[in-house]
């Protein structure tokens, strides 16, 4: 089962891999999180969910997951298709770095481009929601 936090972090990419500390996308330690800072931080994780390195993450990196926990494997499959800009079935490092970032923008209750220390619980829950909390 040590996989499985893994895979966890695949469905994040949506948002950052973020398991133990959500502020781990803060990379100037300001105590805010910007769009910038969350997008490097899931770009950050692309080598590790592409498990058989052949350079796009896909439904081949998860055969696993797919037998032992449906549930994270239907969230992958999401993923897939949310990232999946030219819609190939496999997403890129440029696709993700290009696609759109759902949680990001549910916790940036403001819309400022920044999830700051107010919007911090809710950006917690998106990611619990992610995770199947």
């Amino acid at each position: 089962m040590k996989k499985y936090p893994l895979f966890v972090a695949a469905v994040m990419l949506a948002a950052p891999a973020l398991a133990q500390d959500v502020m781990a996308a803060d990379a100037n330690h300001d105590g805010k999180i910007t769009r910038a800072e969350f997008a490097a931080a899931r770009l950050a994780n692309f080598n590790r969910l592409d498990r058989n390195g052949d350079g796009v993450v896909s439904q081949a990196d998860t055969p696993t997951i797919a037998r032992l926990r449906p549930q994270i494997q239907a969230s992958f499959q999401q993923f897939i298709a949310m990232a999946d800009l030219n819609h190939d079935g496999q997403v890129t490092r440029d696709e993700l770095a290009n696609a759109p970032m759902p949680v990001f923008d549910r916790a940036d209750v403001n819309h400022d481009g920044v999830i700051d220390a107010s919007e911090m619980p809710a950006f917690r829950a998106a990611l619990a929601q992610m995770r199947g909390q």
